[in-house]
């Protein structure tokens, strides 16, 4: 081999190697950075496009916004978070000058903290030995037993009844009206108990007997968390 040939060898063997470390030192980091950018791109990309869609059903959301608003507002009167029994005796004496009914009495108890309802005991059949046709009839079903279901976030804690009795003078009609009035107001009033009597004026016994009715049932109370954190 000639001089000039190892020489034209030796410079393209250099030309080789520089080229390699140029390659190495100068475009593989760069192309490395751009796939970790590619992909780092993607991930970007598939949060933008959760965020987005999130966005979206917030939007949709938002437009119910107002009517939760109401209807959040109607429940809070309907079982406030304070007993505000000024506001009740109010209701009742609007209803009753809108139906001619004349509020003879209205008597409060000490609120009664909430107790879960517990679950009903099955039914069992008598396995006691007869010879009475009409015993298996009578016995009872062997269904399973009817299990409660209740909210565990309601509590004695936070929820309570206020026993009511709310007495009217008036007419069947009147006293219908007045405590269709009443439960139809803002104010949840739970009735579980009627009674009426009537009454007769002994000096004019032409008079027309006065009835009394009396409405029997509870108020409640539910006191949130919110509520709690303020009192306190």
């Amino acid at each position: 081999m000639t001089r000039n040939r190892l020489n034209m060898l030796i410079a393209v063997l250099a030309m080789v190697v520089v080229a390699l470390a140029g390659f190495f030192v100068g475009v593989q980091p760069h192309l490395a950075q751009a796939a970790t950018d590619r992909d780092e791109q993607t991930s970007v990309d598939a949060t933008n496009q959760t965020t987005a869609a999130e966005l979206a059903r917030l939007q949709e959301r938002a437009k119910s916004l107002p009517a939760l608003k109401a209807e959040l507002a109607k429940l809070t009167a309907s079982v406030p978070s304070s007993a505000s029994m000024s506001s009740f005796y109010g209701s009742v004496d609007d209803v009753a000058a809108r139906t001619g009914v004349k509020v003879s009495a209205i008597t409060t108890s000490d609120a009664v903290a909430y107790t879960s309802p517990a679950a009903a005991a099955p039914a069992t059949e008598d396995s006691t030995a007869t010879d009475d046709p009409t015993a298996t009839a009578s016995a009872g079903p062997s269904a399973a037993a009817t299990t409660a279901t209740t909210d565990p976030s309601i509590s004695g804690e936070n929820f309570s009844a206020i026993p009511v009795s709310v007495s009217v003078d008036g007419s069947f009609d009147q006293a219908l009206s007045f405590i269709g009035g009443l439960q139809d107001g803002a104010r949840l009033f739970l009735v579980n108990t009627v009674t009426s009597s009537a009454s007769q004026d002994s000096t004019d016994e032409s008079a027309t007997a006065s009835t009394t009715w009396t409405f029997g049932g509870y108020v409640y109370v539910l006191t949130t968390d919110a509520d709690t954190a303020a009192k306190g």
